[in-house]
């Protein structure tokens, strides 16, 4: 299993991670679209989230939003060494020098840990079908519960609470979650993702029609996310 890198700001996918085995069709659309390639558990895309944020709010009128799920590191695989957990230290620490996000550090004081980033995903997944208005916010909590509360979001226990927090009907979600149907569903996103080019998270792009057009390939500010989409949307 190749490594995790998370350098300059961007996650990138280990060429390993998924071979696509599903043609997925992408339809030409009528209203400009902002398409999110993230990962729950991409440091770079915590450090990017309050300004994506902001970038949909102040693009709403212009911009319709779409969350695709990268599928970072499905199944995991790494061991819970010292050296790997320095590794992630090394980068949750470039994250928070450039964006200003909080960590709970204490993370690493874990006895053991698998990344694997599947499961968090599946469960935007889920919500993304029986609450769909609270897919972008269940995505960011399940960010925030990670990365600054050390909060295990491959937990169902934890998934529960997020659902509680946001009023998800947990019994609803809870049987789809378990599934095999959404085990395979999830990776629709995760193929879509690649099949568009998509090796690293965050990626911005901004859908026009039949054409792509990339806000950011990795963790940018507001201003600089702001300026490229005025660009994309003016031409």
């Amino acid at each position: 299993m190749s490594e995790l890198k998370c350098e300059d700001g961007v996650c990138e996918v280990p060429s390993q991670t998924t071979t696509p085995s599903a043609t997925i069709i992408q339809n030409p659309i009528d209203k400009p679209k902002l398409l999110y390639f993230g990962d729950p558990m991409c440091s770079w895309c915590w450090g990017v989230a309050n300004h994506l944020d902001a970038l949909i709010e102040e693009f709403s009128d212009k911009l319709s939003f779409e969350l695709v799920l990268g599928g970072l590191r499905p199944g995991g695989g790494e061991e819970w060494n010292e050296e790997f957990r320095n590794m992630l230290r090394t980068h949750w620490e470039h994250v928070h020098e450039a964006s200003g996000q909080p960590f709970d550090y204490s993370f690493f004081e874990r006895d053991a840990f698998e990344y694997d980033t599947e499961p968090p995903a599946r469960a935007v997944r889920v919500v993304r079908d029986i609450a769909p208005d609270k897919e972008w916010e269940f995505y960011k909590l399940l960010q925030e519960m990670f990365y600054a509360e050390n909060q295990n979001i491959l937990d169902p226990v934890v998934l529960e609470r997020a659902c509680t927090e946001l009023e998800i009907d947990y019994l609803a979600f809870e049987p789809l979650f378990e599934s095999e149907g959404y085990k395979r569903l999830v990776y629709q996103d995760f193929i879509r993702s690649q099949q568009l080019g998509v090796r690293g998270f965050p990626a911005i792009v901004i859908q026009k029609g039949e054409e792509y057009i990339a806000v950011t390939m990795g963790y940018s500010d507001l201003e600089t996310m702001k300026q490229r989409t005025v660009q994309i949307l003016a031409d």
